[in-house]
């Protein structure tokens, strides 16, 4: 007669760690990518529109908006005319007719800029699009 030793089930003792930090884990990434979903701007802009002024520098627009039901926002927005290989050509600072960037909650304005770096050679040969950034935004 010939007697097999048989092994007694263990159990891993750091299966139940392990499977808890993997579902909070889960979680916490469900509820953060939900949370990058809803949350939005509070400052929006619209795409750069330019016009064509033979006689001098580019001008830009762009359409900001303040997406808050409460707060009041102060903000600064830089258009920038970027090359194929997205760097800087020229940049201003757009700023509204009255010249001052604020909006209350659900307004909008249309602001402009100057870009009188950009030269009637680099608009032609090497300009590939403007683009617009919120650079400062605060509550005032």
């Amino acid at each position: 007669m010939s007697s097999i030793a048989t092994v007694p089930e263990t159990r891993d003792r750091w299966a139940t760690l392990f499977w808890i930090v993997v579902i909070g884990g889960m979680i916490v990434g469900f509820a953060l990518g939900v949370r990058e979903i809803i949350d939005r701007p509070p400052v929006t802009l619209s795409d750069v529109r330019v016009g064509d002024d033979e006689a001098g520098a580019p001008r830009a627009q762009v359409l900001a908006r303040n997406e808050s039901t409460i707060t009041t926002y102060c903000f600064e927005v830089t258009i920038r005319a970027v090359d194929g290989d997205g760097l800087t050509l020229a940049e201003a600072v757009a700023v509204g007719r009255d010249g001052e960037t604020r909006l209350e909650p659900g307004d909008s304005a249309n602001l402009a800029a100057e870009l009188t770096d950009l030269t009637a050679q680099e608009v032609d040969e090497e300009l590939d699009d403007y683009l617009a950034f919120v650079t400062e935004r605060h509550a005032c």
